[in-house]
C-alpha cells in the first residue's frame, strides 16, 4: 500500500487552489483527473480504494454531464475553503470524502425528483452496469428506481455518460425526472432548451440571473417547466416578443436551486448560471 503523504495531497491541493472561482467545472475536473493520474498507485490504495478512486483514472470530462455541474464559482470558492485547511496527518478521511464528493458532483446529473420512500427531492441519475438502466437514487434515504419510475435491475451502478443520458426519452420519463416539462402536459419539442423570460433587472451579477421564485414557470412557448440542477436553459429579456426570437436571446444558462436567498432577491428558489459565453447582446436602454 502507498499512502498519500503530505507534499502529494500539497501538490494536488495547490494545483486546484491556483484555479479562479469562476473556472468551469471541465477545467476542475480535469484537473482532480490529473493529479489521480500522478499519483496512481497512493489513490489506488486504501483508503481512497474503498470509494473506488482508480475509476476516475481513464475519464474524460467530455464523454460526461460535467459542463452542466454545479461544481463552479460559490460551490468551488466553498470546497477551496475546505481543501485548504486539510492535512495528510490528521485529515485524510476528511481528504477521501472530500475529493469524492467533489468529483461525484462533477459527473452526476442532479434531478429534483419527489423520493416515494422518504418524499425528499434531491436525486442523481446513475446507470446500472448489467442492463444499462438509467436510474436515480434519492440522496437522503438512497432509494433506487428507474428514471420512469421502473423497478431497478438490483446490479451495480455506475456514473451515466452523455450518450446514455441524450438517449433518455423525454416523454416517457419527464413526468418523473423533472426533465424539463411534464409528460401530461403542453411540452416544447423534444430535447429542445427551455425558453424563459426574466426581468433583465433581475440579474444579481453579470453571471447569474434569478430564474424563478417558485418551482415551476412557463416558457416563452407557455409549455410549464418543472426545473433541475443543470438544466440548459435560453433566458430571454421579458421587454421581447412573446414568441421569443433568437435575436432577442440575453445568454445560455443552465439552473441551480438556491441554498443560501440572495439578499436582495429572498425569495428566490432558482437561479440561472450564465455559460461561459457570457451575455449575447447588450441591452439598449429604454427611452427616457
Amino acid at each position: 500500500m502507498r499512502r498519500l503523504m503530505k507534499s502529494q495531497w500539497h501538490d494536488l491541493r495547490d494545483q486546484l487552489l491556483k484555479l479562479d472561482d469562476g473556472a468551469e467545472p471541465e477545467r476542475i475536473f480535469s484537473t482532480l483527473v490529473a493529479g489521480f493520474r500522478k499519483y496512481r498507485a497512493q489513490f489506488s490504495s486504501k483508503p481512497f480504494s474503498h470509494r473506488r478512486f482508480a475509476q476516475y483514472f481513464s475519464m474524460k470530462a467530455a464523454d460526461y454531464p460535467v459542463a452542466q455541474s454545479g461544481m463552479r464559482n460559490d460551490a468551488f470558492r466553498h470546497f477551496k475553503t475546505r481543501i485548504g485547511q486539510y492535512e495528510v496527518r490528521t485529515d485524510l478521511d476528511s481528504i477521501v470524502v472530500i475529493l469524492h464528493d467533489a468529483i461525484e458532483q462533477l459527473l452526476v446529473v442532479h434531478v429534483e425528483q419527489g423520493c416515494p420512500v422518504c418524499g425528499q427531492s434531491d436525486a442523481c441519475m446513475y446507470k446500472t452496469v448489467g442492463t444499462g438502466q438509467l436510474v436515480l437514487e434519492c440522496q437522503d434515504c438512497f432509494h433506487v428506481q428507474g428514471c420512469a419510475g421502473e423497478p431497478y435491475d438490483q446490479s451495480r451502478i455506475t456514473y451515466a455518460r452523455n450518450d446514455d443520458i441524450s438517449a433518455l426519452d423525454p416523454v416517457a420519463t419527464s413526468a418523473r425526472t423533472g426533465d424539463a416539462v411534464a409528460a401530461i402536459r403542453p411540452q416544447a419539442a423534444p430535447g429542445r432548451t427551455a425558453r424563459i423570460r426574466v426581468d433583465f433587472g433581475d440579474m444579481l451579477e453579470y453571471n447569474l440571473v434569478v430564474l424563478s421564485r417558485r418551482d415551476e414557470e412557463t416558457d416563452s412557448c407557455g409549455a410549464p417547466v418543472s426545473f433541475y440542477r443543470g438544466m440548459p436553459v435560453a433566458i430571454f429579456d421579458e421587454d421581447t416578443d412573446e414568441q421569443g426570437n433568437v435575436d432577442d436571446l440575453i445568454a445560455d444558462g443552465h439552473a441551480e436551486p438556491v441554498t443560501v436567498p440572495p439578499r436582495w432577491c429572498p425569495d428566490a428558489t432558482w437561479l440561472c448560471r450564465i455559460d461561459k459565453n457570457g451575455i449575447r447582446r447588450p441591452l439598449a436602454m429604454p427611452p427616457a
